[in-house]
């Protein structure tokens, strides 16, 4: 017997669409077609409405202090919106640069997690060997470069500069790279040096036209790949009334809309949140995470992306980026992390909507999609309509696989 089968499910993928039956076994998905072969303890109509698999947000902060009631409360409001997956970033009163920061992080979110999660290490002058072994031992799923102005180290604590990227090109998992706005967009020039690189080398936080140009004659070349936040695709600073603070800024109309249209392109590769359940008016960064999905299903209602695009960007991409083997499809032997909701609704985000600690958003009284009908982790349904079911957290450690290079 099955634990769950979804019947009649429209599954969206990059390729395309199929109305089938889905069946779930002890968080795995066990059978996609059109009969299964036994019946399930608990069946759920699908027709009418769209499955695809749960969203992996690769940069989010759970974690500014060390304290685990904020990763419970904060992996509630991404599932909630359909985030099934986090990837959290290294900063934080305790920064991940070493085995033992790794550890104490992997332990405070294992009892704390809503979500599954892996963790980014931050790259400093001297950690080098150190973030080896916590790949290794599968602490962390890679390394983030906050690329800073010679002498200067990211708060005081982190970063690396470019002459030093040439011999993290070895780092462990995924090299991602962050560019301080005070190196100028030209810092992507100086990266030919990744033409050398065999792993996989990921731009987190894109924001500009001109990043996008110089990248443009190199991109065939570099094993590479980019992302974007929801606020550099849906904010402008052109706009009055938007008083945000975020590392990179939000841009000007101009950048925004070159963004949407590299999007359409095909040269952006996935969409992460940069969440901080920061308080308003903070410059430590913005709340996202359980907006992430609804923000981008109501691009699709307005035809700036198909559907086939979104589950690309937000699923399947990010689970090839970052070598999550198990995640980022709905296919036989796959995590059962999946969403179910209905295409074309669109609602006006209210506070009361958010269940995010931060208590605010920038998107309060803007328009986007209503949260998913059903987010599943691990096959176990988590939320519902919006509304978080009642349970404990049974989020997992993911160790990554080897990441993939960009096509």
């Amino acid at each position: 017997m099955f634990d769950l089968i979804i019947r009649d499910a429209t599954i969206v993928s990059s390729t395309g669409r199929q109305v089938a039956d889905v069946a779930v076994r002890d968080g795995r998905i066990a059978y996609v077609g059109p009969r299964p072969p036994r019946p399930g303890r608990e069946e759920i109509s699908a027709i009418g409405k769209f499955l695809m698999p749960g969203v992996i947000d690769s940069a989010v902060q759970f974690d500014p202090n060390g304290d685990p009631r904020i990763w419970e409360r904060e992996s509630r409001a991404a599932v909630s919106g359909g985030v099934t997956t986090v990837l959290s970033l290294p900063h934080g009163e305790h920064p991940v640069v070493d085995l033992q920061s790794a550890r104490h992080r992997f332990d405070r979110a294992s009892r704390a997690s809503w979500c599954d999660f892996g963790l980014w290490a931050a790259a400093t002058p001297t950690n080098q060997e150190e973030l080896i072994e916590a790949h290794a031992s599968g602490l962390i799923t890679g390394v983030l470069a906050y690329l800073v102005p010679a002498g200067e180290q990211r708060g005081g604590r982190f970063g690396i500069t470019l002459d030093d990227i040439p011999r993290w090109l070895e780092a462990p998992g995924v090299l991602g790279v962050q560019i301080d706005d005070r190196l100028g967009p030209e810092a992507i020039s100086t990266l030919e040096t990744l033409r050398r690189a065999e792993h996989a080398i990921h731009l987190v936080h894109l924001s500009t036209a001109a990043e996008l140009n110089l990248l443009d004659p190199v991109r065939g070349d570099l094993p590479l790949t980019t992302g974007v936040t929801p606020h550099h695709l849906f904010l402008s600073s052109d706009d009055d009334a938007i008083h945000v603070q975020t590392c990179p800024p939000v841009r000007p109309e101009h950048d925004r809309r070159t963004l949407w249209t590299a999007m359409k392109r095909g040269r952006l590769d996935c969409i992460a949140s940069d969440h901080h359940p920061a308080p308003a008016g903070s410059a430590d960064g913005v709340p996202g995470s359980e907006l992430l999905f609804p923000l981008m299903l109501s691009a699709v209602k307005y035809g700036r992306l198909s559907l086939e695009l979104l589950v690309s960007l937000c699923s399947e991409s990010p689970a090839r980026i970052f070598g999550l083997e198990q995640k980022g499809r709905i296919a036989q032997g796959a995590d059962a992390d999946l969403i179910l909701f209905s295409e074309g609704e669109i609602t006006r985000v209210g506070e009361d909507d958010l269940v995010s600690g931060a208590g605010w958003s920038p998107y309060v009284d803007r328009e986007a999609a209503p949260k998913p009908d059903h987010v599943f982790v691990g096959g176990q349904l988590v939320a519902q309509n919006g509304q978080l079911i009642e349970g404990s957290p049974t989020g997992r450690h993911i160790r990554a696989g080897k990441p993939t290079r960009a096509a």
